[in-house]
């Protein structure tokens, strides 16, 4: 086992979980933002330690970014941060306020002060080219600083399976296999059902089938979607008819299942292997048919896939004569997305007859 393994497999609890200056270590919603987000987005990012004249408050000690504008720290320095900042006189806590509003971001030791730091030159470049943003968190993912490692992992989480697939380094399965049994990391367990998929090892990929083999009987809930889409990765072709004879075809699938398994296979036929992709678009093409009740989901799978040439199936759907024969009621989003993209596939019929016209004269 080389030396980067072995630091990662410590208790995943101290892995990926943050230091104590966070909000909340043991949170089963993820945020809603990320810290970088928070920084980025920050009208004021401070280091603050607590002040000489009131120790149970902060008080600001160094701007990096932006302003105070008058706003105060409203937390309490509790007992651990306390002798936490008494250890290290160099460091304090990060603080970030957006508005009125001040979130605590972290113990700001060199490491996390350096990291704020990138990020905020990084602004521009970030918001011209993602991929950048991406490849910088990949960087933290493999480190020693257990607080960056988890940053890395809710920023890399949010993103989509195109790059997530692309990562040079993805966790190790044996990591992410212990991720997935600590209840502490619920809010990241997707993300590492697709690191168990991605992995090269064979006993990781056995329990990605196993766990799909379970799907018929027992419901995966949320975490439908990353294990089909860490199924398709494992077994390709073979995944991908399984999901289609098991959900689109058969009958008894609920709403919820078929919105999964959709995404699971649009993110393949974006991101995946290509041979996969006519399969793929002709499965959802025909979805409607059956299921009306998802038209407007498979509709906006066509179109993050890039063809509407299905623009005729997909108005079919929604006739009124076909929803009397379903006896579905269509909810309306489903519908306003319908009509979307029928819209959006005319106007490309349009656009493709024009440019025929024009290279044949």
């Amino acid at each position: 086992m080389n030396a980067s393994l072995r630091a990662l497999l410590p208790p995943v609890a101290a892995l990926f979980l943050a230091a104590p200056a966070l909000a909340c270590t043991v949170c089963l919603e993820r945020p809603e933002k990320t810290l970088a987000d928070r920084v980025l987005n920050g009208d004021g990012v401070v280091i603050a330690r607590e002040d000489p004249e009131d120790p149970f408050h902060y008080r600001p000690v160094s701007i990096i970014h932006g302003t105070v504008a008058g706003v105060d720290i409203p937390f309490l320095v509790d007992s651990t941060t306390r002798r936490r900042l008494s250890s290290n006189p160099e460091n304090g806590v990060l603080m970030v306020r957006e508005g009125q509003i001040w979130t605590r971001a972290g113990f700001a030791d060199a490491e996390w002060r350096e990291v704020v730091g990138r990020i905020i030159a990084s602004r521009d470049e970030w918001d011209n080219n993602p991929e950048a943003r991406f490849a910088y968190f990949e960087e933290l993912l493999h480190g020693q600083n257990a607080f960056l490692r988890h940053i890395a992992v809710d920023e890399l989480s949010r993103a989509p399976y195109g790059q997530i697939r692309s990562m040079r380094e993805p966790i190790p399965g044996q990591v992410a296999r212990q991720a997935l049994s600590d209840k502490s990391l619920l809010p990241w367990r997707g993300f590492f059902i697709l690191m168990l998929g991605m992995s090269t090892e064979p006993d990781h990929h056995e329990i990605v089938r196993e766990r799909m083999a379970t799907a018929k009987r027992y419901s995966l809930g949320k975490e439908f979607e990353p294990w089909a889409t860490a199924f398709v990765e494992v077994d390709g072709a073979h995944a991908v008819e399984w999901l289609i004879s098991g959900w689109f075809e058969a009958p008894g699938a609920s709403t919820q299942e078929l919105r999964a398994v959709t995404a699971a296979l649009t993110a393949h036929a974006r991101y995946g292997d290509p041979a996969l992709r006519e399969e793929i678009l002709d499965a959802l093409g025909a979805l409607p048919r059956q299921r009306p009740d998802v038209v407007g989901t498979v509709a906006t799978a066509l179109a993050e896939i890039g063809d509407f040439s299905r623009g005729e199936a997909i108005r079919l759907a929604v006739r009124r004569d076909t929803l009397r024969r379903t006896g579905v009621e269509i909810a309306p989003e489903e519908l306003f997305a319908a009509s979307s993209y029928v819209y959006r596939a005319r106007q490309a019929n349009k656009t493709r007859a024009l440019e025929q016209q024009e290279s044949e004269g």
